[in-house]
Order: C-alpha cells, then structure tokens, then sequence
C-alpha cells in the first residue's frame, strides 16, 4: 500500500483498552485519507445530535497518504470531531511534524473513544501502546506538558524524536474556545476541538516511530518533487514572502486594500502599517525559521519574549493573530500582540474565536451595554493590558471569566445583542472583512466549519493575484472561484498537503507528484470531484446536527452597513448575489439541501 499504513488505531478511553484495525480500501479509494477519511468515519460512527463534551462523542487524529513521504508540504495531520463552540463538525488542520510521526508509528488514523476516569496520556512509541496516567501534567501548559513528558522518558534521543498534541488549561476545563497544540506552540484552527479532548480526561498523545513508508515510483517520485522545489524558490511568495515573515505578510498588502478590521469589524483599520506590518514585526522580534516536516518555505517562525507579564518561547504571530488579537481589539503594539498570541498557544486557546470575544466584550463596553461591574474585567478597545488579562482569565473558566471563556456569540446574546457578535455558525471571523474581499465572505458564510480562512485560500487570487488577478470588491466569478477552492482545501487536507504551496504552484503542478506516489492515475479534476464529494459529505452531517441554509449568512453589519473608510469604504457585502449561483454551482436546492442526483453523482 503506497503512502498508506492502511492502519488505525482504536483507543477506549472508558475501558482503558486499544485494538488496531485494517483501513477499508474501498474508503480510502472515495475519501483518499486525511480530512475525508475523518470526516467520513465520524459522520458514520457519530450521532450528529450527540453532545460533544459527551462520552459518546469522538475525536479522530489522521494524516493523508502524501503525509511522510518526502512530498512538498506533507506534513499536515487533521482533527475531527464536533465542535464544543459551533456544533458542527469540525477540523483542526496540525502542522509540523506530529502528522508525519503518526505514519512512522505505524497509523494513519487514531480513533479516539469514551472518556478516562482520570487524566491520561496517550503513548505510541516505537510499537509500544500505552495509556499513562497524567495527573502530574494537568493543569499545566501546552509548553510546560511537552518539556515535562520528554524529561521523563529514559532515551533521551527518543525523546528529541517524540511529538506530542496537547491541551492546555483551557481544554481541561472545557471552555469552548479551547483548541489543541501540538510540538510545542502551533495552533491552526478547531476551536471547541480542544474541549472535546479535555472532555476526555486526555491531556497528550505522543508519538514517536520507526516504520518507513513505500513510494509507488521512487525515481520520478524524486525528479517531481525536485522539480517543485524549484518552482516553489523562484516564485515570490514561498521564496520570500512567507520564507521571511510568514503569513505576517499579508498585512501589508491587506492593509493596502482596506480589508484589515478594526473595533470588532467596525471599521477598516487604516493606520500606518509599518505599525503593525513586516517591519514591526521584524523590529520586534528576533524571528528564527522552522518549517513542517518536508515543506521548503519555512513560514514558521520562532522567537522568545522577555517582558514582566510573560517570558517564554513560541511562534511570533501570523497574519491571524495580528488581525484577530491586535487590530479587531484596536491594539497595535506588536509586542502586546506577540504575547497574546504565545499566552492563547501556552493555555490551548484557539486565536481567532479568542480574539473575537473580547472584540465583542469591548464593543459592547463602548456602546455603554456592558461595563466593568458586569463584566468583572477591563475591556477598553486599544488596551493590551485587557487583552491580556483576559486571555490568561478565560482559559481558567473561573467565576466571573466563565462567561467570557464561553464565546463572542453567547456573551453578545447574554445582552441581547446579538448582532454584536462578528461570526457565523457560533465562530468567530477571521480577519478579513467580507465586504472588502467578496469571495472570502460567501465562503465564510457557507464554510461548514464556520469562517476560517484556512478551508478556501480566494485570497490567492483576490489579495495575491497569483494565478488571475481578480477584484476583491467584484462579485463575477466568486461563486465559482469560492467553490473551487472549498473543494481544492478539502482534497489538499485529505492527501495530508499544505495550502501555502499554492501561492507558487497551480494545483494541476501537484498532480504528477500524487500519482508518482501513490501508483495512481488521478487527473486534476477527478481529485477535485473527491474534494467535493467530502465537501458534501460534512454538509449532510451538518444539516442532521440543525443547520440549514438560514446559517450559510453573515452579520447584519456586513449586510448593510458600509465601511466607513480606507480603500474600501462605502463597500458592503453581497453575498445575496452570489448565494444563489454558489447553491446552483454546488447541485443544492434553493435551500441549500444537496439534490438527490448531486449525492448519486458523488456516490454518497
């Protein structure tokens, strides 16, 4: 089997047990792996009414077949489960290496069962499966979890190979907006995941492997990635851009477009950007390139702080981080930003939805609906000092910073004010103003995971105009372009592939290394039909779970009220324009419901 283990491992928490499976291959043939194959065996294993901070509940850890096997950017391992927050079903996307370890251990997938009577670690290292007890690492951070375990194994060059996913305080105790951390300090994605896995008394799973993994055509296999490389340090993007600063860099050019939110999206943030862009982050930081497990871009950047109210190593944040803790809280000091970001990584907070509720708690302050007495915390729009209060207080879910930690939409609807909140599906927005960039608002509208950036890249197109250049404020040709991209994240996630190689390579470019790898004979659009069958596939558990197309929408104030400045004022989303055509492109009723030919079509 090429590329595959074709190998799960099965853990009951409850009974203390695990079992290893074979993979059914006519599954991995209809959802490759990865995301798909996740997402297909929880939508089959997992009531869509179940609580998920239930024991019935289910988490799954998967790495796509391309994942370990030398392949440009195959590193990315998936989380699935149902989110604490929005009750959908949800995917973490993990970076790294803890994806390319799971392989070498032997899996593809984890299944995860039941819930432990005490706190445990998951352990698979080197063939040996051990459930550990883990009393002495709860409450602990995701940083202080990792450092401790590896002390604590005898080989200590194991222990440099070892690779852990964790939770931090905030997932121990179940806030909503917890999410999960793996080597170290990376977080992208899947908030309410981390709930999940601290409902189950898992504080860890750490792997570490020794199996090697076939390659169908080795030779070629060699010259397509070679080949690859090359385009990828010729193109702009992945041979500076991302190589230097990350996805740090799009704020800048966001910047230019007017795109970038402020004050809980309440106006575009046009200030000067060499406050909050390339050069503040650079002035800031000591910045130290690290990439995922064989990927050439190197976007991860490492640093360390030293200030009073936090020391430590982490990631210097990313365009999310700056966008959704620092500017749509109306703070713009980059070194408040960076420890922002470090504290979410250190307490297993998710960035974005952590961002967007305190934007929402400041707003509501502002507008003279909340104050300190109710809220029992500062929350002053320009203020780092709140900012980080807040984070360190909503990760404990004690008294007072319970209601915070529960989310932005629960907190606006605790004051009747609703439409306070800046999400969809109970998320958060990222930052990027759906009225200033049209397509990545119908995609955050219709995003089955809510409105994350990370499952429709328009913006490599709308921001980047790396293959076509296309206007943001236009809506011809979104539908299209949101639809094609949704399916091209979906089939990327399931093969196990990043999404930042697109910003110097076309989809079709990645192809030949696919077949080369897994001995097949796939063709572009015969992966893109997978990644819609998958696409589809999460869209009917969704609607079993009570959404509908009443959800596939956006805050009224993107609706209606226009920006009020910068490059894109006056500009509203129109995503009533594009909804349809987007339903029609999918095969979906007018209401959103997938026809019935669709679903035949797509072997579902």
């Amino acid at each position: 089997m090429y590329g595959r283990t074709g190998r799960c491992l099965r853990v009951n928490l409850t009974k203390g047990k695990h079992l290893v499976e074979e993979i059914a291959p006519e599954l991995l043939d209809k959802f490759i792996g990865g995301r798909g194959l996740g997402v297909k065996v929880y939508s089959d294993e997992v009531d869509p009414q179940t609580d998920p901070l239930g024991s019935e509940n289910k988490l799954i850890f998967v790495s796509g077949p391309l994942v370990g096997t030398g392949a440009i950017s195959g590193a990315s391992c998936n989380v699935v489960t149902k989110s604490a927050l929005s009750g959908t079903i949800a995917c973490a996307k993990m970076r790294g290496h803890f994806g390319a370890e799971l392989k070498f251990a032997g899996f593809d997938m984890i299944v995860v069962e039941g819930r432990a009577e005490s706190p445990v670690i998951l352990s698979i290292l080197d063939d040996k499966i051990n459930i550990r007890p883990a009393l002495e690492y709860w409450g602990r951070s995701t940083s202080e979890t990792e450092v401790m375990y590896k002390e604590n194994l005898d080989d200590k060059w194991a222990a440099r190979e070892t690779h852990l996913v964790s939770v931090g305080p905030a997932g121990e105790r179940l806030v909503p907006l917890a999410n999960v951390i793996n080597d170290g300090f990376l977080s992208v994605g899947g908030a309410g995941i981390g709930a999940v896995m601290g409902s189950k008394n898992l504080k860890a799973i750490a792997v570490k492997g020794n199996h090697s993994l076939l390659i169908a055509d080795g030779d070629r296999f060699v010259r397509v990635v070679t080949n690859l490389i090359n385009k990828l340090n010729s193109a702009p993007f992945t041979s500076h851009s991302m190589s230097a600063w990350g996805s740090a860099f799009f704020i800048d050019l966001c910047y230019q477009k007017g795109m970038l939110p402020q004050k809980n999206f309440q106006s575009a943030a046009f200030v000067d950007s060499k406050d909050i862009g390339t050069e503040a982050l650079s002035n800031t930081f000591a910045l130290r390139s690290s990439g995922c497990f064989a990927c050439p871009i190197a976007c991860i950047k490492k640093t360390a702080v030293n200030y009073p109210f936090f020391k430590g190593k982490g990631m210097a944040p990313t365009y999310w981080a700056i966008g959704a803790l620092g500017l749509n809280c109306a703070v713009r000091d980059m070194a408040t930003i960076g420890i922002a970001h470090m504290i979410c990584a250190e307490m297993g907070l998710d960035p974005i939805a952590a961002g967007g509720t305190v934007a929402t708690a400041m707003e509501l302050v502002e507008k003279g609906i909340a104050d300190r007495d109710s809220l029992k915390l500062e929350f002053r729009f320009g203020q780092g000092e709140d900012l980080l209060q807040a984070l360190t207080l909503m990760a404990t879910k004690k008294g007072h910073a319970k209601r915070i930690g529960k989310g932005g939409q629960a907190l606006a609807e605790e004051y009747g004010q609703s439409k306070r909140f800046m999400g969809v599906k109970g998320l958060s927005m990222a930052a990027f103003d759906p009225r200033a960039i049209q397509g990545m608002g119908l995609h955050f509208a219709t995003c089955n995971y809510g409105p994350h950036h990370l499952y429709a890249y328009t913006f490599i197109e709308e921001v980047l105009g790396v293959h076509e250049e296309l206007d943001p404020l236009t809506t011809e040709g979104k539908p299209e372009l949101v639809k094609r991209y949704q399916d091209m994240a979906a089939i990327m996630d399931s093969l196990g592939l990043c999404n930042w190689p697109l910003m110097g390579l076309k989809f079709n470019n990645l192809v030949p290394m696919i077949n080369s790898c897994l001995g097949t004979e796939y063709r572009a659009d015969d992966l893109l039909r997978i990644g819609e069958r998958i696409w589809n596939q999460e869209r009917l558990y969704n609607m079993k779970a009570g959404f509908d197309h009443t959800h596939d929408t956006l805050p009224e104030r993107f609706l209606k009220e226009p920006i009020k400045d910068g490059p894109a004022q006056g500009q509203i989303s129109k995503l009533d324009e594009m909804l349809p055509r987007y339903y029609e492109l999918r095969g979906w009723s007018e209401k959103g419901e997938p026809r019935a030919e669709t679903l035949e079509a797509l072997d579902l």
